[in-house]
């Protein structure tokens, strides 16, 4: 499933949802996935430059609101990255998979009137899964760059137990209790790193090497849904808007 059709659902979902009475958000929950780039690739043989890594990732958060504008906020939280993404047809040759929950508190700036709620955070996140140090060797084929080629990749990959994560992001108010969610954090991870050769055996580069030394600080740009606890009604005007939407959607999409 595409990002737009679970926007779509998401949104019409929510458009669904019985009317309750006009009482303060209590609660929100919000899910969404994204994208990881590698921030810092420290390694550079001055031939042949390796760009910066890349991943995915997915998230389930809740948050506690403790006024109009502060909220705690915690939830599961899903990322994947990819060493030697350069070479592979997806986000990595080598692929890092980790799995933990995180924690903080998110600060709004504007009365909740305005449709778009810029705001400020910061979270922790605990890592569960693969926290050991990962090291081997294989023998990979290249999708990209140079397709086809045979290499001996050698990596060594420690997956950081924590990261902090400072975040700006902005809420855009779709229905009553609906909002469409694009934030960006960085991801410093501790004590964490992802290092790895890769020696071609054929091709243009047989016999050269190129390098990566990422230390796990990256970037992440994610888009999701929140809703508001306790939901509110949906006005007559909003409802037509999302089904002018929703039409608008299906038919661009019938008309390719």
């Amino acid at each position: 499933m595409g990002k737009e059709a679970i926007i779509l659902t998401w949104a019409a979902c929510a458009a669904a949802l019985s009317a309750c009475g006009q009482e303060a958000r209590r609660w929100s929950v919000q899910a969404g996935l994204g994208g990881v780039t590698m921030m810092d690739n420290r390694y550079d043989d001055g031939r042949h430059y390796v760009n910066e890594d890349q991943g995915n990732v997915l998230y389930l958060s809740a948050d506690r609101w403790l006024g109009r504008r502060t909220a705690l906020t915690g939830g599961v939280v899903w990322e994947q990255q990819g060493v030697f993404t350069d070479y592979a047809g997806g986000i990595g040759l080598k692929k890092v998979t980790m799995l933990g929950v995180q924690a903080g508190a998110k600060y709004y700036f504007l009365s909740t009137r305005w449709v778009v709620q810029p705001h400020v955070g910061a979270s922790l996140l605990t890592n569960v899964l693969h926290l050991g140090s990962e090291r081997g060797e294989t023998l990979v084929v290249t999708q990209e760059g140079y397709p086809g080629c045979h290499a001996l990749m050698a990596y060594d990959v420690q997956c950081p137990a924590l990261s902090l994560s400072p975040r700006v992001g902005v809420d855009i108010h779709l229905l009553s209790s609906v909002s469409l969610c694009v934030d960006y954090d960085w991801r410093i991870g501790l004590w964490g790193s992802n290092r790895g050769t890769l020696r071609f055996t054929d091709g243009p580069l047989m016999g050269q090497a190129l390098g990566v030394d990422e230390p796990n600080r990256r970037t992440c740009v994610s888009l999701g849904l929140k809703v508001d606890l306790p939901v509110q009604p949906v006005s007559s005007r909003a409802g037509n808007n999302l089904f002018r939407l929703l039409y608008g959607w299906v038919a661009s999409k019938a008309g390719r």
